[in-house]
């Protein structure tokens, strides 16, 4: 039986390509009784899609797009107290 950590490869690396088919069945026997694994898969599905779908829509909507003054400012007060409580 597969530990979780071995899982999570499992599954990234099975939507790149197929697995042998013992391996996928112990993989669904894990995720069925893991809901822990089984949380993580299809948190990796959705994104999957996500970026497929943003992919076939391209890019060229969102190279217009700029952040308001407002929202650089708190990105970089959030860079500044992240350096601070690296050091």
């Amino acid at each position: 039986m597969y530990k979780c950590k071995e899982i999570i490869e499992l599954i990234s690396h099975n939507m790149e390509e197929s697995l042998p088919w013992r391996t996928r069945m112990e993989m669904k026997l894990h995720l069925l009784v893991c809901k822990t694994c089984s949380r993580y898969a299809k948190q990796l599905q959705f994104m999957n899609k996500a970026l497929s779908s943003l992919g076939e829509h391209g890019l060229a909507h969102t190279e217009n797009c700029q952040l308001s003054n407002d929202a650089k400012q708190r990105i970089a007060k959030k860079i500044q107290q992240a350096k601070k409580t690296e050091n």
